[in-house]
């Protein structure tokens, strides 16, 4: 019997979509392309995520090494929040799943600062009986420990637990651990993906 629901943050509760946000300043989609690589998929990123750099570093090592992108990187750090939005179908699945008794948690690579905007703009977190924060403990997915750390932190029974996530490489990781997960895709439908596992929604 499922008696957890493990949430991502990213792209299953609160939007994060770089491509398109890029749009809205320049329409070379090689640009963007580059730009997504170069930033997002990088290592410094990365050490975003697990909150070993600021976020003033990282942007003047962005710079640093991408001087011909000065001018977007400024732009994409200055309004980068605007593109932190809820996901409207999945917040009030959220709210559904607490009335109904489930214990709700958060684990998410996620930037402290990113996540202390979406923290105070949104009604969301009230909601979970615990967050795991990449950025606030040094722990980033796919490592097994973010996830152990959840488990142990919480006493949680893996087994009464499912995982929601939107990248592949991290659900196949909680399931290691015996957590039952759901790879969350844009045409996903979570009610009908828990209602699989026994989950009443």
């Amino acid at each position: 019997m499922i008696n957890n629901i493990i949430f991502d943050l990213g792209n299953v509760l609160i939007n994060f979509k770089p491509d398109q946000f890029l749009l809205r300043y320049t329409k070379d989609k090689n640009r963007i392309a580059k730009f997504i690589s170069n930033i997002i998929q990088s290592d410094t990123w990365r050490k975003l995520d697990r909150g070993t750099i600021s976020i003033n570093n990282a942007q003047d090592d962005f710079i640093s090494a991408y001087p011909e992108d000065t001018e977007l990187i400024r732009i994409f750090f200055s309004h980068w929040r605007e593109m932190l939005t809820p996901i409207s179908k999945n917040v009030s699945l959220l709210k559904e799943l607490k009335s109904n008794g489930y214990k709700l948690y958060a684990l998410s690579n996620y930037i402290i600062e990113a996540f202390e905007y979406v923290k105070n703009h949104y009604d969301i977190f009230p909601l979970f009986d615990g967050l795991v924060i990449s950025g606030k403990i040094n722990i980033i997915k796919p490592e097994l420990e973010i996830f152990q750390y959840l488990l142990q932190n919480y006493n949680l029974n893996p087994e009464k637990c499912v995982f929601i996530d939107d990248v592949e490489q991290f659900v196949l990781q909680a399931s290691k651990l015996k957590i039952k997960t759901i790879h969350y895709l844009p045409n996903t439908d979570l009610r009908l993906e828990l209602r699989k596992l026994d989950v009443k929604i």
